[in-house]
């Protein structure tokens, strides 16, 4: 066995997989460049300068929710065909499967407790294993499981709307979050700003604790995605793009019609946002849930589309670089951001608005496409991935690229 050669790997999907690491950049970097997940909590403003606060609703309206959606949908989608070609190489495809699961596992606790409490795999590895249960299902089965996971979290938040309304509102609620905010605010400033590497990891496993409860509203939204890409998967609507167009083009329209209004919904509530008690967190989240996933959709086939056309592909051709290491990328964006923002680095925590947080994911970015291009001249795959391969696969996976026999010296 091996992994997928470069000549099995389908571009457009690179393309947008190095897309998608721009989007979780821009939507990461306000949890990197302070405390946003206690901030929102409170009624402060905290970057009063109107080019700050343009592009925080810029961040929020194009970025928010778009990206972690569109990056599980690529991990339901990846998985499923690493399943497939493994079933056709071995007679244990169940034990390779969760070896992959339990080393991504492990690759995010060093992530999450060791570089940033923001990390996403020990969540898609744990709910990865859910995939297994739906890698025998029919397609049309499993996008009705699809669209009915999507259906969880508004329905959660229609409950919530419900009950906040027959208890009259939640001001206690929210006065007691806001103290619990200033007080997590206040230790995060000291520890990442200021604090010894011993009192940000302290810090970093708190906030990972808070982050837990977010993944709540998230996990249904991350395997409704999964699913999708199964569906894609399954249907083999990813391979012979050409002649898949007008399933894209339908696609394209539905999703731009559904997400931009509740898109809009979201950003609006958010915008207006006085306390964390205010019922406008309902419709925030609402929005989030439909606009997100519907605009992540949207993204994707703009993208397919665009490639179709000379001038887009090759404007669009250098993501598929940082598309195939995707992994190494996302563990770098969160170690650059880190030691920009941490006292063990440059310690500008909380000293950085929402301008310089666009201006810093802009140069890293056309840094880590230069990068990437860079690399694949002389490798195969970027370390981490051949990391997690080599450990998946059981035996060390050639890491440069052999020469061409016939090519001319």
């Amino acid at each position: 066995m091996a992994p997928v050669s470069q000549g099995e790997r389908v571009r457009e999907l690179d393309i947008i997989r190095g897309f998608a690491l721009f989007g979780i950049l821009l939507a990461n970097m306000a949890y990197f460049a302070a405390p946003s997940v206690y901030m929102v909590m409170t009624k402060t403003e905290w970057w009063p300068e109107l080019w700050h606060q343009t592009a925080e609703v810029l961040i929020l309206f194009f970025a928010s929710g778009k990206f972690f959606t569109m990056f599980s949908f690529l991990f339901g989608l990846g998985f499923i065909i690493f399943l497939q070609r493994v079933e056709q190489k071995t007679s244990r495809p169940r034990t390779i499967f969760f070896r992959r699961l339990v080393i991504l596992f492990g690759i995010g606790l060093i992530h999450a407790f060791g570089i940033w409490y923001g990390d996403i795999l020990i969540v898609y590895s744990v709910i990865g294993v859910l995939l297994f249960l739906f890698s025998r299902r029919k397609a049309k089965t499993v996008l009705k499981w699809a669209y009915l996971v999507l259906l969880i979290p508004v329905a959660a938040v229609l409950f919530f709307v419900l009950v906040l309304s027959a208890q009259g509102g939640a001001a206690v609620s929210g006065a007691e979050s806001a103290a619990f905010a200033e007080e997590r605010i206040s230790g995060s400033l000291a520890a990442y700003g200021s604090g010894t590497f011993t009192e940000i990891m302290g810090q970093r496993a708190a906030d990972y604790s808070l982050m837990l409860t977010n993944y709540a509203f998230m996990v249904p939204i991350i395997l409704s995605m999964f699913l999708f890409g199964v569906y894609i998967a399954k249907t083999g609507r990813f391979q012979q793009i050409s002649a898949q167009l007008p399933f894209y083009k339908k696609i394209w329209l539905i999703t731009l019609a559904i997400g931009l209004p509740f898109n809009i919904l979201a950003v609006y509530s958010y915008v207006q946002l006085d306390s964390v008690g205010s019922g406008l967190w309902m419709a925030y989240y609402a929005g989030m849930a439909v606009g997100g996933p519907a605009l992540c959709f949207f993204y994707m086939t703009s993208i397919i589309l665009l490639c179709q056309k000379k001038v887009w592909n090759r404007i669009l051709s250098p993501l598929q670089a940082v598309g195939r290491l995707a992994l190494s990328n996302y563990l770098i964006q969160s170690v650059v951001c880190t030691t920009i923002f941490y006292n063990y680095g440059f310690g500008l925590y909380g000293k950085l608005g929402p301008l310089f947080w666009v201006i810093i994911t802009l140069v890293l970015f056309a840094l880590q496409i230069w990068g990437s291009g860079l690399w694949l001249k002389t490798f195969q795959f970027g370390p981490a991935e051949w990391l997690w391969r080599s450990l998946t696969y059981g035996r060390r996976q050639p890491l440069v690229k052999r020469a061409n026999k016939n090519q001319a010296p």
